[in-house]
C-alpha cells in the first residue's frame, strides 16, 4: 500500500460525527463506546489531527449528524442503527448532544457541513459539492464510529473518485470486534492507512516547501 501525498492544495481532513454523544461522558452512546474512546485516547488524537492540520493549511471538514423533533416522530422503517439513535434521541439538534466537542470547536479552517441523515454524506448531505468544489481529491478520514459513519464515508468517497487515508487508531466502535473489523475493512478498501503518529508530521508540513523551510524529523 503506496504512502499518499498530502497537499493543501488538494488534501482534506475528513472528521464524522465529532460530537459530544459520540465521545463525552454525557452523550448518550457513552455506555457502548467509552471504554474504547479513553482507551484509544480518541478525542486527543482527534485533536492532534486537527492541530497538524491547522499547522500544515490542511483544510478540515466535520460530517455531522442531526435530527430534530419531526424527524423523531415522524420516521418510519428504521435500520438498525437508526432504532438505537432514535430511542435515545441521539444528535438531537436542540440538545447538548449534538454539539461538537469543545477540543474540536471549529475554526476558519474548518468547514461544517450539513447533516447527514444516513451513514454518509455523499448521500445526505453537502460533501461532495463541498470537496469538489473545493479541488479536493485526498481525504484524510477519522472519527465516529469506525464500522458506521467513518467506513461509509471512506467508501462512499472511494466509489465517488476520492483518494483515501484511513487513520485506524483515531476512532471507536460499539465495541472491539467492530473496531477491528473496521481496520481490516479500511485495510482492504482504503488507499492508505495509518495511524496519527504517522500522518500528524506529514500535515503539519503539507503548506511546506524544500525552498522556504525544511521538513521536521
Amino acid at each position: 500500500m503506496s504512502e499518499l501525498t498530502i497537499d493543501p492544495e488538494n488534501t482534506a481532513v475528513l472528521f464524522t460525527d465529532p460530537q459530544v454523544d459520540a465521545l463525552k461522558p454525557e452523550g448518550v452512546m457513552w455506555e457502548q463506546v467509552g471504554d474504547l474512546v479513553e482507551e484509544h485516547d480518541v478525542v486527543e488524537k482527534l485533536e492532534t489531527i486537527q492541530n497538524a492540520a491547522r499547522k500544515g493549511n490542511v483544510p478540515v471538514f466535520y460530517s455531522p449528524h442531526y435530527y430534530d423533533d419531526d424527524e423523531f416522530e415522524s420516521w418510519e422503517e428504521l435500520n438498525g442503527i437508526d432504532q438505537k439513535m432514535f430511542d435515545t434521541e441521539m444528535y438531537h439538534v436542540d440538545k447538548e448532544g449534538s454539539n461538537i466537542i469543545p477540543e474540536l470547536e471549529p475554526d476558519d479552517n474548518t468547514f461544517v457541513l450539513s447533516s447527514h441523515k444516513h451513514l454518509s454524506g455523499f448521500w445526505a448531505n453537502d460533501i461532495q459539492a463541498q470537496l469538489t468544489k473545493r479541488g479536493i481529491d485526498t481525504l484524510v478520514v477519522a472519527g465516529m464510529f469506525a464500522n458506521l459513519c467513518v467506513e461509509s464515508h471512506m467508501r462512499d468517497a472511494i466509489e465517488n473518485g476520492f483518494k483515501v487515508i484511513a487513520v485506524t487508531d483515531a476512532t471507536a466502535a460499539p465495541g472491539e470486534d467492530f473496531l477491528e473489523a473496521a481496520k481490516t475493512n479500511a485495510e482492504m478498501i482504503a488507499h492508505e492507512t495509518a495511524e496519527t503518529d504517522d500522518v500528524v508530521g506529514r500535515l503539519s508540513n503539507a503548506g511546506r516547501t524544500a525552498s522556504t523551510e525544511p521538513a521536521e524529523e
